[in-house]
């Protein structure tokens, strides 16, 4: 019990913003040894290295007593030792040592991994040089089996469906068996690097576990290498360290997924509409697709309608349709009446976004007040350099992130419509400000990349992904404090709370509140997490602490 419960401590720690900057400094200091060769170094080079490669080490015979051979009381735990009994985890770190970015059509053959009579079971990108990278590759992934390589394959939600199944011993015919992972479209800027951690299983027998690992890969005018059979200095301790502690964090995550109830024992027939935040629909429609891969009776789609008018829709909904539509909303909502039921979903962190020609990075709240009010017209007014007019790029009434941007940063509304273009006001050239309006969130981020000189706002995992994918758009830092959740006890004032709401108390049989008891899900968390948001429901089912703040 003492190792379950640390082995999921674990899992929370690697889950969390903190434990990913801890791994990330153990990773920077563990992968500081090697250094590109100078041989190599006008030549495109991909090394790799598998860092760990063993079984989970948990046995059924350690669960009886020596002295009187008899079982443990739990026939659960049991059944899970002999399901981890022929389980094993690789890790396997990808760097470009090179001396020039590689891109997807650099590559002859995609770099793929196959592990002998072992099948795969689940995935994940670990230790990413940034969030844009880990998106990336983790966007990549395919899994296919022998028999179809490389015609069909599987993408990583398919294979996180049918997870639980696996693991509750629910027989899927349909289920192919994967042997191989291949990192297709990829991508490497000089010095990038990861980790692709996989967890694995070999049917039958009581032998040892197979170690066997295969690469398949041609690079033009470059070479693919194991740096093992080159290796010049021993790795440091920590190395070892992070394997251990990826391996624990698997492990208990594999463990809390079979203890709880299986997704498709909460399945139900019927359809489900969820609609709302610009902003957070891309996330739930993902979990939505996971959810459907396991309880195909269940119809959800969503809709990207804003807050304000997502509230406003649901709101008139009648008893008999009061269970097929939902409503996300950012942070909790005015047009709400008494009969409408919020639940806490994530913890929502917004970001100020410049294109880069503002040649800013830091802004405070009073700075931000001043340009959106239109007493500072110009980026020369803020910081030295050349002269760069501002684009205001906002939302319109039914955004919930405008609205949040309004009470926690403006501490006011925003000036009216001005301009169509983002570029000139030419709905009024006496105005004030050039402020144009964009009806989604990635409508914003591509207007803030195409202007120069433009600001707006956004979450975020979308303002990451987009700096990340577009180098005119910059995340910028409010008040000397960066964007992050980590931000929040210190002061950061740009987040929210996202709310699903529903039209009273949904029917215990209804695909809505199946879904909602989905979205308290080790699966559909660690979702949540790897989009950037954090859960509201924890591993122990309470409330995070954040999510019960208040909203100020």
């Amino acid at each position: 019990m003492g190792v379950g419960a640390t082995m999921q401590s674990l899992a929370e720690i690697l889950s969390s913003d903190s434990g990913s900057l801890v791994l990330g400094l153990a990773a920077l200091v563990a992968m500081a040894a090697p250094f590109v060769d100078r041989y190599f170094i006008r030549r495109r080079r991909l090394t790799f290295r598998v860092l760990y490669n063993s079984k989970i080490g948990l046995s059924p015979i350690d669960l009886h007593d020596g002295e009187n051979g008899s079982a443990q009381a739990d026939p659960q735990l049991e059944r899970t030792a002999r399901l981890l009994s022929r389980m094993s985890v690789v890790v396997i770190r990808i760097h470009n040592t090179g001396g020039f970015d590689i891109a997807p059509e650099d590559f002859e053959i995609p770099l793929s991994f196959t592990f002998g009579s072992r099948i795969v079971w689940d995935a994940r990108v670990s230790d990413a040089t940034d969030d844009g990278l880990r998106q990336h590759v983790r966007e990549g992934l395919e899994f296919f089996t022998r028999e179809s390589q490389p015609v069909e394959s599987a993408k990583l939600s398919r294979v996180r469906a049918l997870l639980p199944k696996r693991l509750a011993g629910v027989p899927a015919p349909e289920a192919p068996e994967w042997h191989g992972v291949r990192l297709a479209r990829l991508s490497l800027k000089r010095k990038e690097k990861f980790k692709l951690v996989v967890v694995l299983r070999e049917s039958g027998g009581d032998g040892e576990i197979s170690k066997e690992i295969d690469h398949h890969a041609r690079l033009a005018a470059g070479r693919i290498k194991d740096d093992r059979k080159q290796r010049r200095f021993g790795w440091p301790v920590l190395t070892t360290a992070v394997g251990v502690l990826l391996t624990g964090a698997l492990l208990a995550t594999l463990i809390v997924s079979w203890s709880r109830p299986a997704a498709t024992a909460q399945c139900a027939t019927g359809k489900l509409s969820v609609e709302g935040s610009s902003a957070f629909v891309p996330i739930i429609d993902r979990i939505a697709a996971e959810y459907h891969g396991q309880c195909d009776g269940a119809a959800i789609t969503t809709r990207a309608t804003g807050s304000v008018t997502g509230v406003r829709a649901l709101a008139p909904v009648g008893a008999a349709g009061k269970d097929e539509l939902a409503v996300l909303s950012d942070g909790r909502s005015g047009e709400a009446g008494p009969d409408l039921e919020a639940k806490a979903v994530a913890v929502v962190v917004y970001s100020l976004v410049v294109n880069r020609a503002a040649g800013v990075d830091k802004l405070t709240t009073q700075q931000v007040k001043d340009i959106f009010s239109g007493r500072v017209r110009d980026w020369d007014q803020l910081r030295p350099g050349p002269s760069v007019p501002i684009g205001i790029v906002g939302r319109g009434q039914e955004s919930g992130t405008r609205k949040t941007f309004e009470q926690k940063v403006l501490g006011g509304a925003e000036d009216r419509l001005t301009s169509d273009s983002c570029r000139e006001p030419e709905r009024d050239p006496a105005a004030a400000t050039t402020r144009c309006e964009r009806g989604t969130t990635a409508e914003v981020l591509t207007e803030v990349a195409a202007v120069p000189g433009a600001i707006g706002y956004a979450d975020v995992p979308a303002a990451k992904t987009a700096a990340a994918r577009d180098r005119q758009v910059a995340v910028v830092q409010l008040d000397g404090r960066y964007p992050d959740v980590t931000s929040i006890a210190a002061g950061y004032r740009f987040w929210t709370v996202e709310y699903l709401y529903t039209k009273g108390v949904p029917d215990g049989a209804s695909v809505l509140k199946r879904f909602l008891d989905y979205l308290a899900s080790p699966t559909a968390r660690a979702e949540l997490q790897d989009a950037g948001y954090t859960p509201c429901v924890t591993r122990d089912g309470l409330l995070d602490p954040v999510c019960t703040r208040p909203d100020i």
